[in-house]
């Protein structure tokens, strides 16, 4: 490739969730906005935190952290809203959106740049616990949180 990038790295951003960073790869994520006051519907599950209204869509927040079996963090004054675009075919919605704790960061990462990290147990809404530059970090299940968004943006 004429840019210096090979064909396996990978442009992401780690959004920081409580105790860990996500990392999402880039091309999903469709903006990043200031948080909102979110008020999740009567009855709503827990990781449901409400509905953001998005170029004239109704968007899903969901806390990952919930999602995973962790308890849900209190929002603080510089989490960030990260709407992402879904990529499987079995959710009929297109974004739904995760509640960052911070700035999400821009990074390219190289296969050398990760390593499993071993004897870890991950959550339901992760592919994999990982060490990015030495730094604790997941991979979520990017269709188990498309599905739960559906299930989310299907009623109030």
């Amino acid at each position: 490739m004429s840019n210096g990038l090979s064909a396996v790295d990978l442009s992401a951003l780690l959004l920081p969730v409580s105790d860990r960073l996500l990392i999402v790869p880039s091309v999903v994520v469709a903006e990043i906005i200031k948080r909102r006051d979110l008020h999740p519907p009567a009855g709503a599950p827990d990781w449901l935190l409400g509905r953001i209204q998005w170029h004239h869509a109704a968007v899903p927040v969901i806390s990952f952290e919930a999602l995973n079996n962790d308890q849900r963090p209190d929002p603080g004054a510089g989490s960030r809203i990260v709407i992402l675009a879904t990529v499987g075919e079995a959710v009929p919605e297109r974004y739904y959106a995760i509640l960052s704790q911070g700035v999400p960061h821009l990074l390219r990462l190289t296969p050398d740049d990760v390593r499993e990290a071993e004897g870890v147990m991950r959550g339901p809404a992760e592919l994999m616990q990982v060490r990015v530059h030495g730094q604790r970090a997941a991979i979520p299940d990017l269709e188990y949180l498309e599905r739960h968004a559906g299930i989310g943006a299907a009623g109030d």
